[in-house]
């Protein structure tokens, strides 16, 4: 291939590894992912994905008016697939930008505006993100690294080829690029936080407990984990509904946040269980504060259709032992939350109140 484009456009080979580096695609490891990409989501879902873009957009009125006949709709297809094939193929290569450069100049070309190309990667992203398959989505490191990989890749190939969007639809480009980044950071946002409750997500949470247990033992610092679960909480579904359970499980994270310090990580695990992160506190100042968020949890009842619900909290509270992972140190706290259910619910317990063989210690 000669690239023509790539060269007038100033794409050698620094200013490739410069775009790759500023939409974070400059790590060694992400080729693997774009492998994952292809292999996990785009190749066996091809024909779908086509197929669902073309109902997505082949009812606009601004597409209807270029594409016509069955003829051009085939061959639209097919461009389609090919282009879905290639994503993140050799994406760090000049190959790969003078193809998506070329996107850029065939849309100007034919007259395709800004904003409904900018329509077709958001659509793109959103149905990229759903296919990804359970088997991943179980694995929260390897399900984010996907996720943003995605978000990522679809960027990289907007920003080529709005390099080569006609200079007069100046002003389309620019509300294309801002429309664009609002539903890039939606699409982050969807990834760090949960939708019902508005704290952090359980792969965001996770994550995090992974770096700062990292950080600790290199600082030799405290660190401690505590699993958090409503008590009865599927009396609330069962007698109220799911939408008075969700509206419930949104204001408990609200209060468990308000009750936690500034500091402190928030995350729903799944469910109506939650994961927080005490960084720097010992096993002791881990339960003092898990003590404040049971309070607050406790301290006013839910008022539901002029009914008052009073909920409660069981916590479970572990401190990071040299070297653990996070893996371990969310079984020792789940462990001790179960010892406060045994217990009785609506206390919290630590990993001292529960013996080698998982079971409450306390009365």
């Amino acid at each position: 291939m000669t690239n023509e484009l790539c060269r007038q456009f100033g794409f050698d080979r620094a200013a490739i590894d410069e775009r790759l580096n500023l939409l974070g695609l400059g790590g060694p490891a992400i080729p693997m992912i774009a492998e994952e990409l292809q292999s996990h989501v785009i190749q066996p879902n091809v024909e779908g994905i086509v197929e669902d873009m073309h109902d997505a957009i082949g009812q606009l009125q601004e597409f209807q008016a270029m594409v016509q006949g069955e003829g051009q709709i085939n061959h639209l297809k097919l461009t389609q697939r090919k282009y879905l094939l290639s994503m993140g193929q050799d994406f760090n290569t000049p190959d790969y930008f003078e193809t998506r450069l070329r996107v850029g100049a065939a849309h100007e070309r034919v007259g395709v505006s800004l904003s409904l190309y900018q329509g077709f990667i958001c659509q793109l992203q959103n149905m990229l993100l759903k296919l990804i398959p359970d088997e991943i989505r179980q694995k929260p490191d390897a399900f984010s690294e996907l996720a943003h990989f995605i978000i990522k890749i679809t960027s990289l190939d907007m920003s080529l080829a709005i390099e080569t969007y006609h200079s007069t639809q100046v002003h389309d480009l620019e509300d294309s690029i801002t429309m664009c980044r609002a539903e890039s950071e939606t699409l982050r946002r969807s990834l760090r936080f949960d939708t019902v409750t508005r704290v952090h997500s359980r792969a965001f949470v996770i994550q995090a407990l992974a770096e700062k247990l990292e950080y600790a033992h290199e600082q030799s610092a405290p660190l401690c984990a505590v699993m958090a679960d409503l008590d009865h909480f599927k009396e609330i579904n069962d007698n109220h509904g799911h939408l008075v359970g969700d509206k419930i499980l949104h204001d408990v994270a609200t209060r468990m946040v308000t009750g936690a310090r500034s500091s402190d990580i928030v995350g729903r695990y799944g469910g109506e269980e939650f994961l927080i992160i005490f960084e720097g506190a010992t096993l002791d100042v881990a339960r003092d504060l898990a003590e404040r968020i049971r309070i607050r949890v406790l301290a006013d009842p839910f008022i539901e259709e002029s009914k008052k619900l009073f909920v409660t909290v069981s916590l479970g509270v572990a401190e990071a032992r040299a070297g653990e992972g996070a893996e371990s140190l969310i079984r020792r706290a789940d462990q001790a939350m179960y010892a406060a259910k045994a217990a009785g619910r609506n206390r919290v317990c630590t990993e001292l109140d529960v013996d080698p063989s998982g079971e409450a210690t306390t009365t």
